[in-house]
């Protein structure tokens, strides 16, 4: 089999941006040594992608991997690079064919865009220096909120000054909003830098724009920066990109983690011991500084506490513990795949905190970890001060009451008083002791009518309330609610979010559900890719569309977490 590296620019009608490609080019081939490279262009230049392709396969490659040679994938990647290599197929049905991934967040790419900002940006004040990082804009939202985590990550201890990242077409904010936002923000001196690779006619409009915008506003000194062009750190992540299309990616969430590459701030945890992933086994080490939307939380508001945490022994245990704490949590499945990495976390007694992310992110490998049912590979929980381990789960378990999506699954006996009665009943519970601690906890969730009716009889919403009770029968300490809202109606809704109210327990809410979780909880975490991202109170990190898009979450159409 001879394998072949196919490299593709996007291509361009100004000819000093397809002279920098080829310049970029004959590094690429250099570096790639004896692998067989070929390159092309999607469009405006020549040679084209299918050109390209059929040159490699003329000269004996039976195996090709495409790197695509853009620093963010949106609609050229996604449709314009498959689309080649379909119709490779198809006239070469011989060859095998991959696609590779974009540049994109990687720490070279950092590298570059803030050598070329401090080159710009001289002996300016970092105090009172705004960098406008501006990118080409796009209909691909995935793309977009890419530059907002770039402009994060150049932001956090490079002495750069404010970052804000706009767009020179298609997409909002334009190059003069940008520029607007730091002259409001104190800005002195605006450095404004192009996030591109070669030069062309979105460039040329960039300092257009800039230039039009300082002479409106002489006060502001606006400088420009250069873009990208064929820096010698590029072609090493176009051969890693190919690296990886041939043996697998074996990063974790990205390019940019603490353990293997050095970040202003992090520079410690670079080296810790590692196993298959990036992270240590061990706790990390180093401080940590503030995200995008990662925010200390404020004090939790004073709750009304029910008679569930209300007793002697969980008050005093409240004073000195948290409700739950996590310290540096890694977590791996049988199959290899990390699901949690240096997670760290701790709930206060009383509080109601939002746990939020999409799909995947680690949401329920969370949780689970609360009772035991899940062991960390590395890291320790805490639960009101106890440690969660093998000798400890059944207290573990009586202090951390889970409530499934789905109440059937907490509900398989032939009378909800019997469910309510099944975890009581193991703790050693019987006789009058038994009926009382049933009857109270079917109390509160206004079902003591419904102890001896079978649970399939109840709607959904008494449903989801029974599933309550059974936790609360246990006198647990915390309550953690798997997406409560479920296939409940808006009555069922209402009536369900005034019971956890009216309980006043410390409470995990895991939830879709971004207006339930505004109007029960106070803070909210965000989980992604097995890392909290975002710790704060809740109305900010919603109100944030920035950071709510490079996370995959999205209010309803119309709901304004404001209020406004």
């Amino acid at each position: 089999m001879n394998r072949a590296m196919l490299v593709v620019g996007h291509g361009s009608r100004d000819a000093d941006g397809v002279d920098e490609f080829w310049a970029l080019a004959a590094t690429i081939r250099a570096a790639a040594g004896e692998l067989l490279t070929g390159f092309g262009f999607i469009e405006l230049a020549s040679p084209t992608v299918d050109e390209a392709i059929d040159d490699l396969v003329t000269r004996g490659a039976t195996d090709i991997v495409s790197v695509p040679l853009v620093l963010l994938a949106a609609g050229h990647l996604k449709n314009d690079g498959p689309a080649a290599l379909a119709r490779a197929r198809a006239r070469h049905p011989h060859v095998q064919f991959g696609l590779a991934r974009d540049l994109g967040i990687e720490p070279y790419v950092l590298e570059v865009a803030a050598d070329r900002i401090r080159d710009a940006a001289g002996d300016a004040d970092s105090e009172k220096l705004g960098v406008a990082l501006i990118g080409r804009g796009c209909s691909d939202p995935d793309a977009c909120a890419d530059l907002w985590k770039i402009s994060r990550l150049l932001a956090d201890s490079r002495g750069l000054g404010t970052i804000e990242p706009g767009f020179v077409s298609v997409a909002t904010p334009s190059v003069p909003e940008t520029l607007e936002r730091l002259r409001l923000l104190g800005a002195a001196t605006v450095v404004v830098a192009p996030f591109f690779l070669f030069p062309g006619v979105l460039l040329n409009r960039i300092y257009t724009q800039a230039g039009a915008w300082a002479r409106d506003h002489p006060e502001i000194e606006v400088r420009t920066a250069e873009h990208f062009g064929p820096d010698p750190r590029l072609a090493r992540i176009v051969l890693e990109r190919y690296r990886e299309a041939r043996t697998g990616d074996v990063r974790m969430n990205c390019d940019l983690c603490a353990y293997r590459v050095q970040l202003p701030g992090y520079e410690s945890k670079v080296g810790t011991p590692v196993s298959l992933t990036p992270h240590g086994d061990g706790p990390a080490t180093g401080s940590r500084r503030a995200r995008r939307a990662t925010r200390v939380p404020t004090p939790a508001q004073p709750i009304r506490r029910g008679r569930f945490i209300g007793s002697s022994t969980a008050s005093r245990r409240a004073g000195d513990h948290a409700a739950i704490e996590m310290r540096d949590i890694d977590f791996s499945y049988p199959d290899g795949r990390q699901a949690l990495s240096g997670v760290s976390l701790r709930v206060e007694p009383g509080e109601r905190v939002a746990l939020l992310g999409p799909n995947g992110a680690g949401k329920t490998s969370l949780v689970l970890q609360l009772n035991g049912v899940l062991t960390p590979s590395a890291g320790s929980v805490f639960i009101g001060g106890l440690q969660v381990q093998r000798g400890t789960l059944t207290e573990v378990r009586r202090r951390v009451g889970v409530v499934f999506q789905d109440p059937d699954d907490q509900l398989f006996t032939p009378t909800v008083g019997r469910d309510v009665a099944f975890g009581p009943a193991h703790l050693g519970l019987s006789g009058d002791e038994l009926q009382s601690r049933v009857t109270e906890a079917l109390s509160y969730v206004g079902l003591v009518d419904a102890a001896d009716r079978a649970p399939h009889r109840l709607s959904v919403g008494e449903r989801r309330r029974a599933a309550v009770a059974t936790v609360l029968a246990m006198h647990p300490e915390v309550l953690v609610l798997d997406e409560p809202t479920a296939n409940l109606d808006p009555a069922a809704r209402r009536e369900f979010a005034d019971l956890i109210k009216r309980l006043g327990m410390t409470t995990l809410l895991v939830t879709h559900d971004l207006p339930y979780a505004l109007e029960l909880c106070p803070r909210a975490l965000v989980i992604d890719h097995g890392q909290i991202v975002a710790d704060g109170p809740t109305r900010e990190v919603l109100a944030d569309p920035g950071f709510m898009s490079a996370h995959r979450l999205e209010l309803p159409a119309g709901f304004n977490p404001l209020g406004t």
